[in-house]
């Protein structure tokens, strides 16, 4: 079986809209990022989220992640435990990454808005294409928070 499906082979209805979100996410965002950056600074953060999700690194992209969308993450986990699994599933488990190549290839990144604690970063194309990333310090380092609900 593979991991997030269920018995039929039908995703999970619990994991559906993360992978969703990531997915439409990942296909705004694109690729093309250093995968040395650390998440130093907020485009940092997003230009190695970008750099994980592009080599397929699951662990690093959930490592990435800012404290609310963890959160919500650990949030799906939990509501599989009562349904009584045989497996239990890791973070990173809920995270899929390369399911089609990008919609568009990123240029380069600008921060819009920064604060102490929170930054909005624009990730932009050469085609005018543009994807706002919501930033978070966490500690010394910047994570991204995606769009949830």
């Amino acid at each position: 079986m593979r991991r997030g499906t269920n018995e039929s082979g039908r995703m999970s209805r619990i994991a559906w809209p993360l992978r969703l979100c990531l997915f439409v996410w990942l296909a705004l965002a694109g690729s093309a990022c250093n995968a040395r950056d650390d998440g130093s600074s907020p485009e940092a953060a997003v230009r190695s989220l970008i750099a994980a999700a592009r080599a397929g690194d699951r662990a690093a992209v959930y490592e990435r992640f800012g404290p609310r969308t963890r959160a919500h993450i650990e949030a799906l986990l939990s509501a599989t435990h009562p349904t009584g699994g045989a497996r239990m599933l890791a973070p990173e488990d809920l995270v899929t990454v390369g399911w089609l190549p990008p919609a568009w290839e990123p240029a380069g990144t600008r921060v819009l808005q920064h604060d102490d604690n929170e930054a909005e970063v624009e990730v932009y194309a050469a085609s005018g294409d543009r994807q706002t990333v919501h930033t978070v310090r966490e500690g010394k380092v910047w994570r991204v928070e995606l769009p949830l609900r």
